[in-house]
């Protein structure tokens, strides 16, 4: 899987949306609010953090929850732990990917079974460069 855009993401705009005062429960139905809300949603992406990206993927590794073109948004503050998603850099190239570290050392692994876990050696040049914690896709097409 290859990322295609790094796009630094500002934590706050001028621009807002309005957002419905109630949240649409996924059970039973019930009316709504009338009342609405202002949101800005690069705060929101970004918990006012200004080390924050929006990236674009590409390819198939991780197409059990992130799929080709695909927008992440990734934290570069974050410390990766366990079953996170990670944008890392290995001996040169990046990747998206599931971190695992255990006591055999690191792994990244990928979503998709098609592809082999990658264990991170002491010969390689390995990075961390953010943590993943939004993943933005269309459910259809407009």
């Amino acid at each position: 899987m290859q990322l295609t855009e790094f796009i630094p993401l500002r934590p706050h705009s001028e621009t807002f949306s309005l957002l419905a005062n109630a949240a649409v429960p996924a059970g039973e139905a019930c009316e709504l609010s009338t009342e609405f809300e202002q949101i800005d949603f690069n705060e929101f992406l970004t918990n006012g953090n200004p080390d924050v990206y929006l990236v674009r993927v590409n390819g198939d590794s991780m197409e059990a929850e992130i799929y080709h073109g695909d927008l992440l948004v990734v934290n570069r503050n974050l410390q990766a732990s366990n079953g996170d998603k990670v944008i890392a850099s290995v001996n040169g190239s990046l990747t998206v990917k599931v971190f695992s570290a255990n006591k055999n050392g690191l792994q990244l692994v990928a979503s998709n079974g098609k592809y082999p876990p990658r264990k991170i050696t002491a010969k390689d040049d390995y990075e961390i460069f953010g943590v993943v914690t939004h993943v933005l896709h269309s459910l259809k097409k407009i």
